[in-house]
């Protein structure tokens, strides 16, 4: 039986016409879910799967990303996607919600709590925090050096494994499925990445972008926050992973031994968290 599929949607927002996956289950509370820079909506399928029967799970493709546009002038900045955030959240009529938000995603998602946290039921980010680690500097020189193109998905697939642990540890559906959400094959048959070059290339010549303050955002945050932090991961690490749960006044932290940046969320730890922490969300 192939696994449960979400309906690919379009919203114009801000100028840009951006994708989302909508994962169904309408009247249910709504649960948004934000990917990292190397990834796509397809990031969540797993996590989707296990949720959206509890919730309407809906899933943006970040500008510059996947079936979204890219942006013309380069607006790349975090304020740039938590606006996107905050519009796609008003067309749909989210008063209140709760939000995912992994690696870059979970940045967004803090830039978007600054503002808006009275629509935020809880907040989930994972493995990412207001200080920047060294993997970061890690993602952006790899994301600068890979290939451009590859023969085959194949090819593609199996460069993708090279590169991530965490990929490689999925099975070869997840990992077809991600695949396609970051590649897309040309009329020569070759595949390519669906990541606008001048993104890439921005973040190469400048490195990843400045985080806003996002300490002064965590300490005034009341939604209940759930922190999840890859115990091997050198995106977040264990002193600032610990320190946000601290600052967070509704704050916890979930960790996940064996892994790296960044958690699927489909670990058991992680699965067994979020079904705690997501009761009475909505």
């Amino acid at each position: 039986m192939s696994p449960m599929q979400p309906k690919s949607e379009f919203l114009s927002v801000r100028g840009l016409r951006l994708h989302y996956l909508d994962w169904g289950n309408h009247g249910a509370p709504s649960l948004v879910c934000v990917h990292g820079y190397t990834s796509s909506a397809q990031a969540f399928n797993a996590p989707a799967r296990h949720l959206r029967e509890r919730f309407h799970v809906i899933v943006p493709d970040v500008r510059g990303h996947g079936e979204s546009a890219w942006s013309p002038d380069g607006a790349y900045q975090y304020r740039d996607q938590a606006a996107d955030l905050a519009a796609i959240a008003e067309q749909l009529g989210l008063a209140r919600f709760s939000l995912i938000g992994t690696s870059m995603g979970g940045i967004i998602a803090m830039t978007y709590a600054a503002e808006h946290s009275e629509r935020l039921a809880r907040l989930i980010i994972n493995d990412i925090g207001p200080d920047a680690e060294t993997g970061s500097q890690r993602i952006t020189q790899m994301v600068g050096s890979r290939p451009d193109e590859f023969a085959t998905l194949e090819d593609a697939m199996a460069y993708r494994r090279q590169m991530s642990p965490i990929v490689a540890g999925r099975s070869l559906e997840d990992q077809e499925e991600l695949a396609l959400g970051v590649l897309r094959r040309r009329a020569d048959g070759r595949w390519v990445w669906k990541m606008d070059p001048q993104y890439v290339q921005q973040r190469v010549a400048q490195g990843p972008p400045a985080r806003p303050p996002l300490w002064p955002v965590l300490q005034r945050l009341s939604c209940p926050t759930l922190v999840v932090w890859g115990e091997d991961s050198d995106v977040l690490s264990e002193p600032q992973a610990r320190r946000m749960a601290e600052t967070l006044p509704k704050g916890q932290l979930v960790s996940v031994p064996g892994v790296g940046h960044a958690p699927t969320l489909v670990e058991p730890a992680v699965l067994a968290a979020l079904g705690r922490f997501l009761v009475d969300a909505g």
